[in-house]
């Protein structure tokens, strides 16, 4: 399948999310570049996901979910502004697709199972502090970062920042941290770990600043993150054809051309710019590539890390948490086990028991949807091994893990019911549905980290597209056999090419410094369409 005319650059985009649909619609500002742009899934967005109709009216006027629940919409995957300001280039698409956000900043935050949360004030010294710890952390990794072993993480460093330069006994000496606080900045500090879907132990104490942030607030999108798909859609030209349910099995390339083999057919053009996320290509890119790809690039793909943010909603008939606050965190603490008592009366499985345990241990939270729309629902998060157990559950399973883990803290939702009052089982949700980026097999994950023995080189290497060549001798692992003029075999290498190159990545796993982020992603996607036509058309 080739577009008729010879005279035209044609162009291969491998993946329809942001990164792709950026790409797409600046190459289709040119008339001599025709695209075909793939993508696995039967929808574009990859791992932006909005789901409009997910609450029927049916079921919300059974009283299994409360009211009000079916006009919202739910986001599964990306879900957040960062850094809401004309410089981020999802301002100008939020104000064109007439995107609604809220800054969200209140909390309500736990020490210990039990009813009784920390008093506001301690809750925002406690923060205030940790971000002050962040703050000097990531001026740590700026300033020494020669210094700074490849293996050494920022747990490793944030416990001996706390044993050596802080202090608890002269509250007028210098780095003085008042013991408490000081014995709960470690679960806290677990937050920005988990906000970066990566373990703390492995962060990269080395690489702590590489992400450049937009100034201006971090906003929840709620009227629909699929919003930020259609505005990029709506300017892709005719010269582009989007091609649904097309899963890439095999891309093949030499000097000449390239060769994409799809679960619906095979596809050539002169370049290729593949978008695949990063768990897709940890998993596939041995067998994908053919030549496989130079060996900077593979080591990059192993070495980076790419974890996993899980979300459950959970629809519940009342509100029983504080009305008016964003967010619910629960700090981990010895004493953060799962009661037996409590196991048994939720009735959770061995499965089920895992997973408890391991979420308990990390930073557990929730964000609640009543200050934006007064209806109790909670959406519940994971990451990293917590996120992956959660994933191996039912909805069912999962749910009652996380009421089992909020009856820790909540004792209305074990009480015995009362006729005429929401307690115990009353309020106990029935309905809920949960994210599995991780099972997905078109993403394997959510999003890229650095972590230790990895460095923002890794990220660089794509920055750089691969060609190929051909050889007279097999030199190594990267090369393939393939024939050429007649019977004769030759050896095919990969090479990186800047002038001639043959594949290209974006994806927010190619942005050294904005990854993680769908404005990272988006803005690769424009970077990689401008080298693209930068290049020309091609030699043959």
């Amino acid at each position: 399948m080739t577009f008729p005319s010879q005279s035209t650059q044609r162009v291969i985009i491998i993946g329809g999310g942001i990164s792709g649909l950026a790409a797409a619609r600046e190459l289709s500002k040119d008339p001599n570049t025709h695209v075909t742009l793939l993508e696995a899934r039967n929808r574009l967005g990859g791992r932006i996901v909005t789901h409009r109709n997910l609450i029927s009216k049916e079921l919300e006027l059974s009283g299994q979910v409360p009211a009000g629940s079916s006009d919202l919409v739910y986001d599964f995957g990306a879900s957040w502004i960062h850094g809401v300001d004309p410089a981020n280039p999802l301002y100008e698409i939020a104000q064109t697709g007439q995107i609604e956000y809220v800054h969200t900043d209140s909390d309500t935050m736990f020490k210990r199972p039990g009813p009784i949360s920390m008093p506001g004030e301690e809750s925002d010294h406690l923060w205030r502090v940790v971000w002050d710890i962040l703050d000097k952390a990531q001026e740590y990794s700026g300033e020494h970062r020669d210094e700074i072993p490849e293996d050494k993480s920022f747990k490793e460093w944030l416990t001996e920042y706390l044993e050596k330069e802080v202090q608890s006994t002269d509250p007028k000496g210098e780095n003085y941290l008042e013991e408490e606080v000081r014995k709960w900045v470690p679960g806290l500090a677990m937050y920005w770990a988990d906000e970066n879907a990566i373990p703390v132990e492995k962060v990269s104490m080395k690489w702590m600043d590489a992400e450049d942030i937009f100034p201006g607030d971090h906003s929840l999108v709620i009227n629909g993150f699929d919003r930020v798909v259609k505005v990029v859609s709506a300017g892709l030209k005719s010269n582009i054809r989007v091609l649904l349910e097309h899963v890439v099995e095999k891309i093949e390339y030499d000097e000449t051309e390239v060769r994409v083999s799809t679960s619906r057919g095979l596809f050539t053009a002169d370049k290729v710019l593949c978008t695949l996320p990063l768990g897709v290509l940890k998993a596939q890119h041995s067998t994908l590539f053919h030549p496989q790809l130079p060996a900077s690039k593979q080591q990059a793909i192993d070495r980076l890390g790419f974890g996993t943010m899980y979300k459950i909603l959970l629809f519940f008939p009342t509100c029983f948490w504080p009305l008016h606050k964003h967010f619910i965190n629960f700090l981990p603490s010895t004493l953060t086990i799962p009661s037996p008592t409590l196991i048994q009366h939720f009735g959770l499985n061995e499965k089920q028991v895992e997973a408890l345990t391991v979420y308990m241990q990390d930073l557990a939270n929730y964000s609640s949807l009543m200050p934006q729309y007064n209806i109790p629902i909670l959406v519940g998060y994971a990451t990293n091994r917590a996120a992956e157990l959660m994933e191996r559950l039912s909805d069912e399973e999962a749910r009652m893990v996380y009421l089992c883990q909020m009856a820790h803290y909540f004792p209305i939702l074990l009480q015995d019911e009362k006729e005429g009052e929401l307690v115990g089982r009353k309020l106990w949700p029935t309905i809920s549905y949960m994210s599995r980026w991780n099972q997905d097999p078109f993403a394997k994950g959510s999003y890229t980290s650095i972590p230790i023995h990895a460095s923002q080189k890794d990220l660089e290497v794509f920055d750089v597209p691969v060609g190929a060549r051909f050889y007279g001798t097999l030199s190594g692992e990267d090369d393939c056999e393939q024939e050429k003029e007649g019977d004769l075999k030759q050896r095919l290498k990969s090479v990186d090419d800047v002038e001639n190159g043959r594949i290209f990545f974006a994806g927010e796993h190619t942005s050294p410094s904005r990854f993680a982020s769908v404005h990272g992603a988006l803005m690769t996607g424009q970077r990689e369409a401008a080298k693209i036509l930068g290049q020309g058309l091609p030699l043959h």
